[in-house]
This record gives structure tokens, sequence and C-alpha cells, in this order.
């Protein structure tokens, strides 16, 4: 008998709610977006593909899967002309010092931005009134009047509620889906398909967190009113306010030199035009110490960052993507060792070619992520049947 009721409860609530407004103007809003986003990220892709052709002496070009989640793509150091002097070391920090090596990832308008920010509001307007929005117009009362399970009636909610709003993205995702591989022109092998399918689970996940945010709140409230106020300033802290403060507490706890402040100790080693050997060595180790204040600054950011499910989502998914900063540290480690090893044989530079890294590694990086994600809709889902338990439907 529960699962027959559960089955018609999700029944009902799906055929309510995908031919309601809201939810069709959702679909529409989500594929204006997913696909003004994705052409655009086509053609920055296509140009920085072509600066890459044109860059000499390095070979860094950008990931596939840059197009949904830019990441740290952009800002991984990159050299403009090699040669083993000290101007040349210098240089590498321009683009990933303190200033800019986590706020990149919050800031580009691709895909994982549009989810990240605009979608989890989308999402917050479809459950904000689920329960309270049935006490108002009368009919919560009405569906438990007949011995029907509070638990089981939460439930259907739930499901019939998210699968809607999975429907309700389905039309965005197929056509931006087909514009990658149809016009894109961006090579994706098997193993990005994987990726890809990893970062829309993603994103299921992460929206299903504000899905039942909207739900909880709806439970513990009697005016719609209320219930969307409220649901809006938790998604603003939770979002916008947390992942910012976590950084800006993370360089108050770890400070670390700027980018300027380091070059000046580095000129200070350098009393002549031509290096020494051994002021070489100085120098790099002045710089294995720097780089690992901004990683141990990095890692507490992240930590404190991810009390917020909009950082798990984004750094799981640039991960994914090989755009994150596991992948951009990589890089950056693999660039100075080849650095390194050049300047000592003091010949011919040969080509750096940097190796992204494997899917195995990528998918053991995201999995504190998802585990984060997961955890964030287990206690919103307790905590909204908790309330439902004592909510006066009359």
């Amino acid at each position: 008998m529960p699962m027959h009721q559960l089955a018609n409860l999700i029944k009902h609530e799906l055929t309510d709610n995908l031919t309601s407004g809201r939810y069709i103007l959702t679909s529409i809003v989500c594929i204006v977006l997913c696909l003004i986003s994705i052409v655009l990220m086509s053609h920055d892709y296509q140009h920085r593909e072509k600066e890459t052709n044109l860059a000499r002496g390095i070979s860094t070009p950008p990931q596939p899967l840059s197009l949904l989640a830019k990441g740290t793509n952009e800002v991984r150091p990159v050299i403009p002309n090699f040669h083993p002097r000290y101007n040349v070391i210098g240089q590498v920090f321009m683009r990933f010092g303190e200033e800019r090596h986590i706020f990149e990832l919050f800031e580009t308008p691709d895909f994982v931005y549009i989810v990240s920010i605009i979608l989890s509001v989308l999402t917050i307007f479809l459950s904000y009134d689920s329960i309270c929005g049935e006490k108002e117009t009368h009919t919560l009362s009405l569906a438990l009047s007949n011995s029907l399970r509070r638990s089981t009636f939460l439930l259907g909610k739930w499901i019939g509620g998210y699968i809607s709003l999975f429907l309700s993205f389905c039309p965005a995702m197929l056509l931006m889906f087909i514009y990658i591989f149809a016009f894109s022109g961006v090579p994706l092998s098997s193993e990005y398909f994987l990726r890809l399918g990893g970062i829309i689970g993603f994103t299921l996940i992460y929206l299903s967190v504000f899905f039942t945010l909207g739900l909880l709140v709806s439970a513990l409230v009697h005016r719609e009113a209320t219930s969307l106020v409220l649901c809006l300033s938790i998604w603003m802290v939770w979002t916008l306010w947390i992942p910012r403060l976590a950084l800006l507490t993370t360089r108050t706890i770890a400070p670390a030199p700027s980018e300027g402040e380091h070059r000046q100790m580095k000129e200070q080693v350098v009393t002549e035009h031509d290096i020494t050997e051994e002021q070489r060595e100085i120098l790099w180790s002045m710089d294995d110490d720097y780089i690992s204040k901004i990683d141990r600054q990095i890692e507490l950011g992240k930590n404190l960052a991810r009390l917020s499910p909009l950082a798990s989502y984004v750094y799981g998914s640039t991960t994914l993507a090989q755009t994150g900063i596991s992948d951009y540290q990589d890089h950056r480690r693999r660039l100075f060792a080849w650095l390194k090893r050049n300047a000592r044989q003091e010949g011919k530079w040969s080509l750096f070619v940097h190796r992204s890294q494997p899917l195995a590694r990528s998918l053991s990086a995201v999995w504190i992520d998802l585990q984060l994600l997961l955890l964030w809709n287990i206690l919103l889902f307790m905590g909204a049947n908790l309330a439902f338990q004592r909510y006066d439907v009359r």
C-alpha cells in the first residue's frame, strides 16, 4: 500500500509540475543560458588554441572540457622566451600568484558557473513552496487525511519534484552536447565522455542540494513568501559569502608573500647581469619555499570553502574537466622540473609537453567533494522529514 501511494504521489507531482508555467520557463531559461555559454566558450577555446599554436618552446594546449569548466586552464604559467636567466624564472609567477590562484574558479561564465549560480537559484524557485504552498491552498490537510504517512508524502514530493527538475534541464543539456560534438570542433576521446558524464552527475547532485533546501524551508514555515525570502537568504550566504570569506580567512591564517614581494627578495640575490650556478640554485630554493606557502594556503582555503556546496561542485567539476587546482599544481610542478633540467644542461632547450592527469587520479581527487554533496542532501532531507513530522497542516 505505501508503495502504491508513493507511486501515485510521484505521478501526480510530475503531472502538475511539467504542465506548470514555471517549469516550462525554467526549461527555456536553461536552454538559452547553456547555448549562449557553450557558443562563447567554444570561441574562447579556439582563441586559446591559436595562441598555443603561435607560442614558441612550450606546449600547453587548452583542455577540451574547459568548454564546460574553464577553471585554472587560463592562468597556468607560461614562459614567452626561453633562456636560463633569472628574469625568465621570475616571469613564471606572473599568472598564478596569491591574488588569482583560487578566485579564478568562481568568475568564468561557463557551464559550471551557470549551474552553480543561476540554475541553483532556479532550483530553489521550483521547491520553496512544496509544503507551505499546499497548506495555503488547503490541499495539504486533504492529502494527509487518507491515512497517508507524512514521510511517504514528503518522499513523493521530493522524487516527483526532482524528476521534474531533471526533465526541465534535459533539453538544454541535449542541445549543448549536440553543439559540442557537431559544431565546436573540439576533439573528444572516450575518456572525455566519461569525464563529461561525471560533470553532469556532479551537476545533478549539486542541484538536488538546493531542491532539498527548498523542501526543508517549506516544511519549516507556513507562508510561501516567507519561505522564498528565507531560501534566497540562505542561498546568498551559502554560495556567495562562504567561499569568499573562507579564502579571505585563509590569507589571514596562512599568509604568503605577494608576487611582487617574492620577486624583490629574489632580485636581492642577483648582484650581476649574469647569474652564477650557486645563485641560480638559491633562486630555485626560494621559488620552492614560495610555492609551498602558496600550496598550504590553497589547501586550507579549499577545505574552508567546502563548507559551501558550491565549492565542492566547482572543485569536483573542474577536476573532472582537467582544469582544477590539482591539475594546475601538477602542471606547475612539471614545468619547473623542465626549467631546472634544461637550465642545468645549458644546451638547446627541449619542448615542454604537459601530460594531463589520468582519469583514475581525477576520480580519486573528487571523491571527498562527491561525499560532501551527498551528505548535504542527506542532512537536508532528514531535517525536512523531522520538520514535517511536527508541521501543522491545518
